[in-house]
């Protein structure tokens, strides 16, 4: 059986039922629109570089003030990410990170955060192959306590750590089906 995402929200015993059964889950055309949309609203907004676009071409927290070069921005996002991965202790159990990648890109198919596209697939084909990101049940950052673990999260998007298999071993980007779950991040590749 294959789940369609779309703007419907998901009860919890539908998210038992795509957990345990193991369901494919697939982007919605009005999905795909909303993340398109949104895409283009980001995209129009880094064309006129020369206003600040908090996070995106500028720094953060205090560094809010400080552009950042256009030739730097995905080294940006790049390093937001490993500085934010910083977990550890024991991992977290498949089920759950598998529950992780679902409800990412369910929030991410409403069109309200500017991904690519291309970043919501990834994240569905790590979830449909059980090629799996490794994430720590310790260590968070900020006030909202899900950094660390959305980072490692999304690592394996850009090629910063190989992800595990069914069985528990790391599986390298040239041994994954079609280069499951690796694409650039960056804020300034066009989708």
């Amino acid at each position: 059986m294959t789940h369609i995402i779309s703007h419907e929200h998901l009860s919890l015993g539908r998210l038992k039922e795509i957990i345990e059964n193991h369901e494919r889950v697939e982007l919605g055309p009005e999905a795909v629109a909303a993340i398109e949309k949104c895409r283009k609203y980001l995209d129009s907004k880094m064309e006129d570089i020369g206003r600040p676009v908090y996070g995106v071409t500028t720094g953060f927290g205090s560094l809010c003030n400080v552009t950042i070069p256009a030739d730097q921005l995905s080294q940006l996002q790049h390093n937001l990410v490993m500085s934010h991965a910083c977990g550890t202790g024991e991992t977290v159990r498949p089920q759950i990170v598998r529950l992780m990648l679902l409800l990412k890109a369910q929030s991410l198919s409403y069109g309200h955060s500017g991904a690519q596209l291309i970043t919501v697939q990834r994240l569905l084909d790590m979830f449909n192959n059980d090629i799996l990101p490794v994430v720590y049940q310790q260590g968070s950052l900020g006030a909202s306590g899900d950094l660390a673990p959305l980072a490692h999260l999304s690592l394996p998007l850009g090629h910063r750590a190989d992800p595990v298999g069914p069985f528990g071993k790391p599986v390298a980007l040239d041994e994954r089906p079609d280069g499951v779950g690796a694409h650039e991040l960056g804020s300034v590749q066009k989708s």
